[in-house]
């Protein structure tokens, strides 16, 4: 979403954090469509919460998951529609911290059939920020392994990926409620820490 896109860059203290979690959060989406079933509309709306999930950074650090929800609704949308601001504001507010209720307004206000989607959604973008937890894009790309029990994320990167395996692995629970299955994270066979080695310029 071009739209979603400007917001971020007016108001994402770090735009190249924000890019970095929406390009993993899609491949997650892609990942996991033998889980999820879902289509084109909910891939634009991930791709927009996770450009707007640290948009409440600009108000303040402390619940700028809160924040970025607020503004996200208070913005004046031209291309989308009640129904998809709700949902991209849920999914960005449910980042970090507590799961999706129906005791939280924005979620509160949602159908049913969207409220599955939030969740869904929601669960690979907290695994996918966990994933740049050090802010310096590390995580090159995403590789599964899927079996009835078990989600195994393969992560490839340029460097040392301790940290964001440390930080998405914190942020396995909602994806494990979702999707029913346990989520496993390791580092594929590689260069230093088990990343690939960078590339040579």
């Amino acid at each position: 979403m071009a739209e979603a896109g400007e917001l971020m860059l007016r108001l994402d203290p770090e735009p190249s954090h924000a890019r970095q979690v929406c390009r993993l959060a899609l491949q997650l989406f892609e990942l996991m469509e033998p889980l999820h079933s879902l289509g084109l509309e909910e891939r634009a709306i991930l791709e927009a919460a996770a450009l707007l999930h640290d948009i409440g950074w600009s108000v303040s650090g402390t619940r700028h998951h809160k924040h970025a929800s607020r503004l996200i609704l208070e913005h004046a949308w031209e291309n989308a529609s009640p129904m998809q601001v709700l949902q991209i504001a849920a999914v960005a507010r449910y980042h970090r911290k507590a799961h999706p209720s129906k005791s939280h307004g924005v979620f509160s206000r949602l159908d049913p059939p969207s409220r599955e989607a939030v969740r869904c959604l929601a669960a690979l973008l907290r695994v996918a920020d966990g994933l740049d937890r050090s802010h310096g894009n590390r995580v090159a790309r995403v590789r599964l392994q899927l079996d009835e029990a078990c989600c195994t994320l393969l992560v490839q990167g340029a460097g040392p990926c301790s940290a964001e395996l440390w930080a998405a692995n914190r942020k396995r629970q909602l994806w494990e409620e979702v999707f029913g299955r346990q989520l496993e994270l390791r580092q594929a066979p590689g260069g230093e820490d088990g990343c690939l080695p960078a590339e040579k310029p």
